[in-house]
């Protein structure tokens, strides 16, 4: 969506993705194959060919470059292993990581370097990388010695600094293997005994993050252990980072247009209208939450395709005055999925009327406790494992509150669905999650443990049932607020424009 405003605003934008296996072209057009002679790239001291499909963003604007190699087109994942692929080789367990992720991002990366010097085009203003998968792409720019990044200014942004989503480089050694960087380079990226793409780009690019609050966390040493000691290392040398929150593209989501919404009844949150919310829910108890399901109309199995239920909801007893919590999102550790079914635990034993709603993937035993914690609920709990866009958005619509329980959190992306939705963000207070206004556009929390978490729930639920209107009012201010500051348009406009002039003014 900042690549499609960048475009609207009369930007040349280039958009350079490595053609995995899983790639989907459904919204790809003017596909041409090898449109760009092909060239070889050294790397581990062995020849890798890359080659260049050309293509077009539908009603963009924006000009795709799809870089092809088996390493890239042999993976049905684009981070980690698929079922299928586990299946057909043991070694490759599902939801682990690619073992040879070190090679697919060199190759990904010294392709891109490399294209603006065997490739004639104009220089580019600014080379944009996204996270650590594309932060060595600086230093090939500014080491390469090609003329035409001569005058070229690169940004990195990082999604993700957790530990486990920097990209590092064993040792020296290693890295000098797969990036042929000098060797005094990559001394200075450095962090502990490994060589850290973020700190490579530090020093010939300029760095952002996904929101201002996770800017200053970024550059607080008191976070180095959810920053893999990369925050202690950017307060030393007084690294600047600066914070944009991401925005959303608010009519992908519109709940006024079913075909957006991807939801079976319209509404409109921001006007206070919410019947057709409470439709969808009839409609997601009926169909997919009973104990016993229904036979599913042909246009309703969209909903269920990839995903396994465990547990079921229960009717309630005291219509009326139920509650409903959701939570979408990734099932891994650092979005404390455990506090979270701490917390439900707590709360389904105490409240009678109170339902959970569950939908995410990711590791693997944090999945296999979510199917525990559902099956043994009795109707309080019902698990979807794995992905389906209309399900995640229809468990979201559904409920009163999204449970947001992630021990950091860069920016944040489920809270602004919620609240398009009519759905009120509970969040522990952290990261770009700081971006809700507590009490106004949702609540927040802290420190982050399965007794704060049910305190604040608990409260919710009893002034929920207290004082309906003003939670209706919450509902209406957080969806305008997302709607009216968030757009990807106000951000683009008012932020990522004048920090991309601040980089190429003078040039």
């Amino acid at each position: 969506s900042l690549g499609e405003e960048l475009a609207q605003c009369g930007n040349n934008v280039t958009l350079f993705i490595p053609q995995f296996g899983c790639t989907n072209f459904d919204e790809i057009t003017d596909i041409r194959e090898n449109a760009f002679p092909p060239f070889s790239l050294h790397i581990c001291g062995l020849g890798e060919t890359v080659s260049f499909t050309s293509a077009s963003l539908v009603h963009t604007g924006i000009r795709i470059v799809f870089i092809t190699n088996p390493h890239f087109s042999e993976k049905l994942g684009v981070y980690t292993y698929t079922e299928e692929e586990e299946k057909a080789d043991p070694s490759h367990k599902r939801g682990s990581g690619h073992t040879d992720s070190l090679l697919l991002e060199a190759l990904f990366q010294r392709a891109v370097a490399s294209f603006g010097g065997n490739i004639p085009q104009d220089p580019p203003d600014i080379v944009l990388c996204e996270d650590a998968t594309a932060a060595v792409l600086p230093s090939y720019i500014a080491y390469g010695g090609l003329s035409v990044y001569k005058k070229t200014k690169c940004v990195v942004t990082v999604h993700n600094a957790g530990p486990a989503y920097h990209h590092s480089f064993a040792t020296i050694a290693e890295a000098k293997q797969y990036t042929d960087l000098p060797e005094s380079v990559l001394y200075g990226a450095l962090n502990g005994d490994r060589i850290e793409p973020f700190l490579l780009a530090a020093g010939c690019a300029a760095i952002s993050t996904v929101s201002t609050q996770y800017a200053e966390e970024l550059t607080d040493p008191a976070n180095n252990a959810d920053t893999g000691g990369l925050s202690g290392i950017f307060a030393q040398r007084s690294i600047r980072v600066t914070g944009i929150t991401n925005g959303i593209d608010y009519e992908r989501y519109n709940p006024t247009h079913n075909t957006a919404s991807l939801l079976p009844f319209q509404y409109n949150p921001e006007q206070g209208d919410l019947d057709g919310k409470y439709k969808c829910r009839d409609f997601f108890l009926a169909h997919f939450a009973a104990e016993k399901q229904a036979d599913l109309h042909a246009q309703n199995v969209r909903y269920l395709t990839g995903i396994t239920r465990s547990g079921y909801i229960r009717p309630c007893s005291d219509s009326g005055h139920e509650v409903f919590f959701s939570y979408h999102g990734r099932i891994v550790s650092q979005k404390g999925i455990s506090v979270l079914a701490q917390a439900a635990k707590k709360i389904t034993a105490a409240y009678e009327n109170v339902r959970f709603v569950i939908i995410g993937q990711g590791e693997p035993g944090l999945e296999h406790d979510m199917e525990n914690l559902a099956a043994s609920s009795g109707g309080s709990i019902v698990f979807f494992k794995g992905y389906n866009r209309a399900m995640a958005r229809l468990a979201s619509a559904v409920c009163d509150f999204i449970v947001l329980p992630s021990y950091y959190e860069p920016c944040g992306l489920e809270d602004f669905i919620a609240q398009i939705f009519g759905t009120i963000p509970v969040a522990h207070a952290a990261g770009g999650l700081k971006k809700i206004i507590d009490g106004t556009t949702g609540f927040l929390y802290s420190p982050n443990t399965p007794e704060t978490l049910a305190q604040i729930l608990s409260s919710l639920i009893e002034r929920k049932n207290a004082e309906p209107e003003l939670f209706r009012k919450i509902i209406v201010q957080a969806a305008a607020y997302v709607h009216e500051k968030y757009s990807w348009h106000e951000v683009t406009a008012n932020q990522y424009v004048p920090f991309f002039n601040s980089l190429t003014a003078g040039m």
